[in-house]
């Protein structure tokens, strides 16, 4: 992507993230866009109060879940590929985050008792 289309690009690219975070807020969660690009990266609470660390960088998109500092050493960590993740669209991340995060629930749920994300 060249300067100019850049220019055009990443008003409505933040934008997206910025709608997304406000999204994931009237679903329960704490979420705060801290970088819209190279990488992309959430922070907050998911709905039960666990706090998260979302990242989307080169070609990986992950989330980590819990621990003292979730962003260094969460209490849990997956992760998806995403070619050109450094620039992940608000759609597309929206998407993986919630899948994660259903992931993490499942993980930690007993049998039969859907996540509630």
């Amino acid at each position: 992507m060249d300067e100019a289309q850049q220019r055009r690009w990443h008003p409505q690219h933040v934008a997206s993230w910025l709608q997304l975070a406000a999204t994931l807020r009237t679903e329960g969660w704490e979420a705060q866009v801290t970088c819209s690009a190279a990488p992309v990266q959430v922070a907050g609470s998911l709905p039960n109060g666990e706090r998260f660390y979302f990242r989307a960088r080169h070609s990986d998109v992950s989330l980590g879940i819990g621990g003292d500092d979730p962003a260094d050493i969460p209490k849990w960590e997956d992760s998806e590929s995403h070619q050109e993740a450094s620039y992940l669209p608000a759609a597309d991340g929206g998407a993986i985050i919630r899948r994660l995060a259903r992931r993490y629930l499942e993980e930690r749920q007993p049998t039969g008792r859907a996540p509630s994300v």
